[in-house]
């Protein structure tokens, strides 16, 4: 992985009004407010959107690409994950969500990611009788990898090996489109529901180049979608009917017996069931199924429907789908569970050293556990750092004072008061005496 990290979070800081909403939800500690503004650590970064889903101001956003930034693109292929549906009403049909799509971005096809959970859902079967690294953890969330890489490190042989949905339905529509057309390459465009998604199209986690151009937040082209579904239909593009329920929480693991694999939903219950995973508490589960969205990708950030009304439409739509048998067979003969394996393995994100010379860094984490002494201990937030802890690291990177601690602050002026009161009442029994001595003379 490069040690330039990419991220697709941003804060508009006109907007951001320095309350400290972000950093108490932010799971790996990225945000910090100073000088009356919300940042973003990069290393600890892991796009999953918290910091977007809670401020009340709407500072954070996801950077993406707009539809007027690819308007002249020719042989524009347009992939949407299964939750893109649920975003509109249950009266317009699948092919008319289609039509719509294709004629907003005057595309030459649309397909959705269905058939790459296909794939999934056999390889995951096959993985799980085979490996000894179980539980497995689900890789269908990049959020949770991210998570994994920058927190729990030590799980990383328990993360399924397999390539994210899109990457691999990219990778059949450019073997179908090289069948159809020798001489043109398309230029495949993603609807993402969540930043994370848009981070891992600009840095894929293993390294190699993505097979997508370009990547669309879903609020972006939401409005123009809706605006454009009319009556007319045509042949909808192949969809695989389990892959649609991958979109809500309990989708991806429905292949399992109840006992055998657990779905969880929501950054904070994913980070205590990965803690609890780290201390060897699953030893009879085979599968563990996390989304860092607590409905699961119908609550993706970037989504506008209400969630709950996007699941019962997910589920709505899993009873009408009908599967093609005979586009299966070709997608078996087309590719093989080989070639959606991860180029490279996953590896941890790099650490945020405190000093490159190792004697200088433990000179500082010296200093940092003196500063956490003196520190409250009450990760109020109130200083601009998510923790007590935090505020220490800050301080000895010479990112923060001691004095950015209320209690801190607030101690030492009451010192500085008591000192004034004792210099004020000196100077008042000071001031008779010396005009008695001059009355005096």
């Amino acid at each position: 992985m490069n040690n330039k990290i990419i991220h697709s979070v941003a804060i508009n800081l006109q907007k951001c009004k320095g309350c400290i909403h972000c950093i108490r939800y932010c799971p790996t500690e990225a945000m910090r407010v100073r000088e009356g503004k919300a940042l973003i650590i990069p290393q600890r970064c892991i796009d999953c959107g918290e910091c977007i889903r809670v401020c009340p101001h709407h500072a954070p956003f996801a950077f993406t690409q707009t539809l007027e930034s690819i308007a002249s693109i020719e042989n524009l292929v347009i992939v949407v994950p299964p939750e893109f549906y649920a975003q509109f009403p249950t009266k317009y049909s699948l092919e008319q969500i289609q039509m719509a799509l294709k004629k907003t971005f005057s595309a030459e096809e649309v397909w959705d990611t269905t058939f790459a959970i296909y794939l999934l859902h056999q390889a995951l079967k096959q993985y799980i009788s085979s490996t000894e690294n179980l539980p497995l953890i689900s890789t269908y969330c990049p959020a949770i990898v991210e998570l994994v890489q920058v927190r729990f490190p030590t799980l990383i042989p328990h993360l399924s090996p397999f390539k994210f949905s899109y990457e691999i339905m990219g990778e059949i529509i450019k073997k179908i489109w090289k069948r159809k057309y020798q001489k043109k390459e398309p230029n495949l465009v993603y609807i993402a529901s969540c930043p994370a998604e848009v981070s891992a199209i600009k840095e894929p986690i293993d390294s190699s180049p993505s097979n997508f151009n370009y990547v669309l937040g879903v609020d972006n082209v939401y409005l123009a979608v809706k605006k454009n579904i009319g009556k007319e239909e045509s042949l909808i593009s192949y969809i695989y009917m389990p892959g649609i329920l991958w979109g809500v929480l309990g989708g991806e693991s429905s292949f399992l017996s109840e006992e055998e694999a657990i779905s969880v939903g929501g950054i904070d219950e994913v980070v205590k069931v990965l803690e609890d995973l780290e201390r060897n508490r699953f030893q009879d589960i085979k599968f563990i199924e996390l989304r860092a969205c607590k409905e699961g990708c119908v609550g993706g950030v970037l989504n506008p429907e209400n969630k709950y009304l996007a699941e019962k439409r997910i589920s709505y739509w899993s009873k009408k789908v009908k599967e093609d048998k005979n586009f299966i067979n070709e997608i078996n003969n087309l590719i093989n569970i080989a070639d959606i394996l991860l180029n490279k393995a996953i590896i941890p994100r790099p650490i945020w050293k405190l000093d490159e010379d190792m004697s200088k860094a433990l000179k500082k984490m010296e200093e940092m556990r003196r500063i956490v002494k003196l520190l409250p201990g009450l990760d109020c937030g109130s200083c601009g750092s998510p923790s007590c802890a935090s505020l220490a690291e800050d301080i000895v990177r010479g990112n923060a004072e001691i004095y950015d601690c209320i209690f801190i602050l607030k101690e030492k002026l009451r010192e500085m008061a008591k000192e004034m009161e004792e210099i004020s009442r000196r100077s008042i029994s000071i001031t008779p005496k010396r005009k008695e001595k001059d009355y005096e003379e």
